[in-house]
């Protein structure tokens, strides 16, 4: 499918904000015509109570469920129960349908038959023909049997169809529902939200701000994921958000696999769409980008049920297009399978804002009850505060101190009200082979190591094919400072440089990636450190700041 802007320099800012590089292709059949009517038929959708939606979502914050974000209306449209239906000069075939959903942020339609010829074509877009996506083929259809459209900004839409006399054979199609989407969570109204959007609290970090600075490449590979289904428990048809990050694997071969949480499935027949880089532009900014990738399919997952019987993965693999616009900023993110715990980075989108980036005081294996070995608890307070997540993070990966994935966000009780709650993800040990399943569709080893190898750790790859190894990278990225004497024959060291903050936390790691020490420093221009516990060996020192991160290394050789 392609991408077409039309005249409104507005629009044209707004939707290549969401939608990434503009194409021109091919337009409507309808588009430029003389002697066609203006005159279609309308479908009105039911009025859409969206303060009882808001109402019930502030109930449902639970992290083990995904953020919903819109709502939808079962539909039985068809070329011959609706629509106005034309024969053109041409004698082709020109159907045409409008809908409208007062008050909706964004539009699209959901097909569940879908077959057309090769000569046909069919557009969504909006009714001043700003907005138009199309055409749409046989094979933008996903392996659950639907297509789904993109996102018309507004409440209205209309879908056209055009059939050339010649065509191989009659298309078929059937609307099973058209989808409201009632919370702006991608920002597209300037409505003085401020920096945080839907997410709840102020604490929510841009990952523009400084403390994103040691992490860009791991930010790159993170994304939001839509996800729309028809859930019978909660009455129909709904769009939902998580999060989850684009993966690597050992052929490192670029398959686009996008690994999140099993509770964002909710029915086994949902569609997916991928929106990248959506991020603000500034630190703290109200405006931002956003490009899409429309559909996707399950390769893998944890099947975890409320008594945490597993580990909560999802392995998704994207079937849509990724557009030249964005692909090549694409980080394909390493992993660690070897279950050691470090302190890294969070980065997700809570409550499907603009993406965010927390980093935790402490990772922890769980190893009491049904969570234990399959998950790590992560605590997120520290001084000053770092970020938490909520709904809609759910799915996010935890990096470890080397930049590589070491869990997935499940469930957890931290909030931006309540900073001192924890927060549960799988573990990438306990996915890898989800306690030695037979299934593959249960675990990630067929399909991030599909030849075997028998690798622990694999790095990340930029789309480009760069390799991106280990914490010195990391340090490349942020801030740097002096440590003497290096080696040090005692564990005595002095830390020297120039720290934009007066206190921070001082982690230290082992080669190994594994947090060693982790203590409260005042940091003044030269202050000094004890690490006479540690043993001979090469460690690195991250000093957490308010502003930035800072990042050394250090050598005992007693």
């Amino acid at each position: 499918m392609r991408r077409i802007f039309t005249l409104s320099i507005v629009l044209l800012v707004v939707s290549s904000m969401l939608y990434g590089q503009a194409e021109v292709r091919q337009l409507p059949y309808s588009f430029g015509k003389k002697g066609i009517s203006k005159s279609i038929d309308v479908q009105m959708m039911p009025r859409t109570d969206t303060e009882k939606l808001l109402l019930e979502d502030a109930q449902r914050t639970d992290k083990s469920l995904p953020a919903r974000v819109g709502t939808g209306y079962s539909l039985d449209k068809t070329f011959t129960n609706s629509g106005r239906t034309d024969i053109t000069e041409d004698g082709g075939t020109l159907w045409r349908a409008k809908f409208v959903s007062e008050g909706a942020v964004m539009t699209y339609l959901v097909f569940d038959r879908f077959n057309i010829p090769e000569e046909g074509k069919l557009f969504v877009y909006s009714p001043d023909q700003e907005q138009v996506f199309g055409p749409y083929t046989n094979k933008d259809v996903q392996e659950v049997g639907k297509l789904v459209t993109d996102d018309i900004l507004g409440d209205e839409l209309i879908v056209e169809y055009y059939e050339p006399a010649n065509a191989a054979f009659k298309g078929d199609i059937h609307i099973a529902a058209f989808m409201h989407v009632y919370k702006d969570f991608l920002h597209t109204r300037d409505e003085g939200k401020g920096p945080h959007g839907d997410a709840d609290g102020d604490c929510h970090i841009d990952v523009v701000c400084p403390e994103g600075n040691a992490w860009r490449y791991q930010i790159h590979s993170v994304v939001c994921i839509g996800i729309t289904a028809y859930v019978e428990e909660e009455g129909g048809w709904g769009m939902y958000l998580c999060s989850g990050a684009m993966i690597n694997n050992a052929r490192r071969d670029k398959t686009p696999y996008v690994l999140s949480a099993d509770h964002c499935v909710a029915a086994a027949d949902q569609t997916h769409k991928f929106y990248f880089e959506y991020q603000t532009s500034t630190c703290g900014g109200t405006t931002g980008t956003s490009r899409l990738a429309n559909g996707g399919v399950i390769v893998a997952r944890s099947n975890v049920s409320n008594t945490y019987a597993s580990s909560d993965f999802l392995l998704l693999k994207i079937t849509g297009n990724l557009a030249v616009s964005y692909r090549d900023s694409i980080f394909f993110a390493g992993w660690d399978r070897t279950g050691a715990a470090s302190v890294g980075a969070g980065i997700h989108h809570p409550g499907g804002d603009w993406k965010k980036i927390s980093l935790p005081q402490s990772v922890t294996t769980v190893t009491n009850g049904t969570m234990a070995n399959k998950f790590f608890s992560v605590a997120w307070r520290t001084n000053p505060n770092k970020g938490v997540t909520e709904q809609g993070s759910s799915g996010s990966p935890l990096f470890n101190a080397n930049g590589l994935i070491i869990g997935t966000l499940t469930s957890g009780s931290s909030a931006c009200n309540y900073i001192y709650g924890k927060d549960n993800y799988g573990r990438m040990y306990y996915h890898w082979t989800n306690n030695n399943n037979s299934n593959n569709a249960r675990k990630l080893q067929p399909w991030l190591d599909p030849d075997n190898t028998g690798i622990t750790q694999l790095a990340g790859m930029t789309y480009g094919g760069t390799v991106i190894t280990g914490i010195e990278d990391h340090a490349q990225a942020a801030s740097t400072f002096e440590v003497y004497p290096n080696p040090s024959t005692d564990g005595h060291v002095t830390i020297q440089g120039e720290f934009m903050t007066e206190t921070a936390v001082c982690n230290i790691y082992n080669v190994m990636g594994q947090l060693v020490m982790s203590k409260e420093v005042t940091t003044e221009a030269t202050f000094p450190l004890n690490v006479s516990s540690l043993d001979n060996g090469v460690y690195f020192i991250e000093v957490l700041g308010s502003e930035r991160n800072y990042k050394s290394k250090l050598i005992i050789s007693k």
